[in-house]
């Protein structure tokens, strides 16, 4: 609940912080998802993540960014709108396939993101964000063709956050027999 003090006369600057939060720090967490760094990912990547994947529309933007062949600054990356931006082609699998090697280390760092938050800050404030990545890390199994890593990965990302909504896309994908549909190079 938002305090009475807090509110402005439209509610537009505190009605949606987790979002606004998402969206500031969607930069860091695709820089984080992506750099060449070997071991487990810091703390603060770990946050950037969770804090990006809070929010719909900045994974989308994330997907977008993992599955772009061209590799993209991180810095220049802004959240997906959906009045303006149409949906990302890659959510369903479709466009030239994405780098397998990038899309397999963001995966990982996701579920890595995803394993911090249940062994630091294992709170219901933060499930969302924790949901969140582990559901990205589902997106990025079923665009390599696991299925399987995917199914566990969206399976335990409704465990956490029993609403998330790229979670069950993914999950009604790998179990409808749904497969990513690259174009060829």
């Amino acid at each position: 609940m938002i305090p009475l003090t807090t509110r402005t006369p439209d509610e537009a600057a505190v009605r949606y912080p987790r979002e606004i939060a998402a969206a500031v720090t969607l930069p860091a967490a695709c820089a984080a998802l992506v750099a060449p760094h070997d071991g487990p990912l810091p703390r603060t990547a770990a946050v950037a993540v969770l804090t990006a994947c809070a929010a719909l529309a900045p994974r989308f933007a994330l997907i977008d960014f993992l599955a772009a062949r061209d590799h993209p600054d991180p810095r220049g990356i802004a959240a997906f709108d959906p009045f303006l931006d149409e949906t990302p082609p890659a959510l369903r699998g479709w466009g030239p396939e994405p780098d397998r090697a990038r899309v397999r280390v963001a995966g990982d760092r996701c579920a890595e993101a995803w394993q911090w938050w249940r062994t630091e800050d294992p709170s219901a404030d933060t499930a969302s964000g924790a949901a969140g990545a582990l559901a990205i890390a589902s997106w990025c199994s079923w665009a390599l063709g696991s299925t399987a890593r995917a199914q566990t990965r969206a399976q335990h990302a409704l465990d956490t956050c029993a609403t998330d909504p790229l979670a069950a896309v993914v999950l009604r994908s790998v179990r409808a027999g749904s497969c990513p549909t690259w174009e060829c190079r």
